[in-house]
């Protein structure tokens, strides 16, 4: 039982992995002609109001799929049909109050914040035009709370692929539809894709929910009749509410620490002399083109542990210890057999790649050889905090987001005041405080699932075949640029290459599990990389 429920987790979670992946492909791509038609310092704008409009969203949606998803796991695992619309009634009440406040905030705040926080008084009308896709998206993350908690994903994952690609759309256009206005009209035109990409979503979402209601089994129109034996809204509010706090004030501690590590950055290299427009395109550099690229494989430890809380829930709630530490164990292993690779190639070929996707704003490559190790680092803290979020401990997490803020932005100052290390000080502030929340959150989850792993075991065999896989790729790399004299081809058939390395090597020197393998998207594929004896 709690091997087939763990392949259905996995299941379940790789349709959100790679709808993240497809999205965050998007991302990279629709930015690269924004990129290339805003420069570096268009690009700071565009990322000074995003990081404010993340921060608003955590209040009005980012914890609220988390905890709608639990929530109804829990009563779906015991029947409790009738109190799941509940749920989802209430819930849409408060959330829906929440994103009608920070719409205001952001609609009537903004240029205060884009002068006091970032010192970048452009980014004020960025700001102001996303404050009603804040309330948009509070909307429809009930909906997708609502579907996660049924342990299906695949609403979920298509939304976000037609989010991301009416996003991408409508960015581009507008964004080369409004540059004769100027660069602070043209960033404003991508933006308003945000909104667009946002309606999209929501529209087939609920056109999903109207088809899930009108496909209710008797017995749930039977729970839903028996209404009076319903949970009370009191009590619903008290366990949303003491879910979804520690959840908010963690996820928002990620949201301050941008914030902070921008303002940070911006006070204290103007203080140094440095010039405000070269500052701000520093900033672009790291946070729309570094942090945009490292996003891509961190969406599956992102993803993995958001499929993790519904299913954590439901097996606690059925008392099946079993299940929970195979659900563990299979997320720790997956994660590993994809993210160790991704860093490694990051590390090798990011610069390259930067030059291939930002051909008219390609600095920034470097951050990559310092930073790329982030990739595994977020990905295993995503899935720990996972972990805790469906046993109950959200407040867990949400300290060690505290610790790993004022760790980081301590570092903040010694590297830039100290160590004079510019833009790497941020690179390196996204390997520590990874880090650091990694391992703090994987202590906790074992320790509460009363389960010992060797990680030293479990990264073994991804390490190996990773280091070997970028040595494969820089001999690639430098080959195929040597017969060509074309970075793009050299990129694209070194990441081809290393690919199929890493699977060949890994699979035929007994690096990687063949069972592991068979829980990814396509996992049955991977026995055509083994060699017959």
């Amino acid at each position: 039982m709690a091997d087939n429920t763990t392949k259905n987790l996995i299941r379940q979670g790789s349709f959100l992995v790679a709808s993240q992946m497809i999205v965050r492909a998007i991302n990279v791509l629709y930015r690269i002609p924004v990129t290339n038609l805003w420069g570096d310092k268009g690009l700071g704008i565009y990322s000074d109001a995003y990081q404010v409009y993340g921060f608003f969203l955590v209040f009005a949606s980012l914890s609220i799929p988390t905890v709608i998803s639990k929530m109804v796991g829990e009563r779906l695992a015991t029947g409790r049909y009738a109190d799941v619309k509940k749920v989802l009634y209430l819930g849409t009440l408060l959330v829906g109050g929440i994103g009608f406040v920070s719409m205001l905030l952001m609609i009537f705040g903004g240029h205060y914040i884009a002068t006091a926080f970032f010192s970048d008084p452009e980014a004020t009308r960025p700001m102001q035009f996303l404050g009603p896709t804040v309330l948009l998206c509070s909307m429809m993350s009930i909906l997708r709370g609502y579907f996660q908690g049924m342990n299906n994903m695949k609403p979920t994952a298509v939304s976000e692929v037609i989010e991301g690609l009416l996003h991408a759309l409508f960015a581009v256009v507008l964004a080369f539809v409004l540059i004769p206005r100027g660069i602070e009209w043209s960033v404003t035109g991508g933006i308003i894709g945000t909104g667009i990409g946002a309606v999209g979503s929501f529209l087939f979402l609920a056109f999903m929910y109207a088809s899930q209601l009108a496909k209710q089994t008797e017995k749930e129109h039977a729970s839903d009749g028996a209404s009076m034996s319903a949970e009370s809204t009191a009590s619903i509010y008290r366990q949303m509410l003491s879910l979804m706090i520690p959840i908010v004030i963690s996820s928002t501690v990620f949201s301050v620490k941008g914030i902070i590590d921008a303002t940070m950055f911006g006070k204290i290299m103007l203080s140094m002399g440095d010039d405000p427009g070269h500052m701000v395109a520093m900033r672009g550099i790291y946070s729309g083109k570094f942090i945009v690229l490292l996003n891509l494989p961190v969406a599956i430890g992102e993803a993995l542990g958001a499929a993790a809380v519904p299913s954590i829930a439901g097996s606690r709630a059925r008392g099946d210890e079993k299940a929970l530490h195979e659900h563990f164990a299979s997320m720790i292993r997956t994660v590993l057999l994809i993210t160790v690779p991704c860093a490694v190639g990051l590390a090798v070929l990011g610069k390259p790649a930067m030059h291939l996707l930002f051909a008219h704003a390609n600095q920034g490559g470097e951050l990559f050889w310092i930073g790329s190790l982030a990739v595994v680092s977020y990905s295993l803290s995503y899935i720990a905090g996972g972990v805790l979020n469906g046993l109950n401990l959200s407040y867990i997490s949400m300290i060690h987001a505290a610790i790993g803020v004022v760790v980081s932005s301590l570092w903040n100052l010694i590297g830039l005041r100290v160590f004079h290390l510019g833009i790497y000080t941020l690179a390196l502030n996204a390997l520590l405080f990874s880090s650091l929340i990694m391992v703090l959150n994987l202590r906790s989850a074992m320790k509460h699932l009363n389960v010992r792993m060797n990680f030293f075991k479990l990264a073994k065999g991804p390490v190996i075949s990773s280091l070997l896989m970028g040595i494969w790729c820089v001999f690639s790399y430098v080959a195929a640029f040597a017969l060509t004299g074309s970075n793009v081809i050299s990129v694209v058939v070194s990441i081809g290459l290393g690919v199929l390395a890493y699977f060949f090597l890994g699979v035929n020197l007994h690096l990687l599990d063949p069972k592991d393998l068979e829980n990814l998207p396509g996992g049955s594929l991977f026995r055509l990389f083994m060699l017959k004896d």
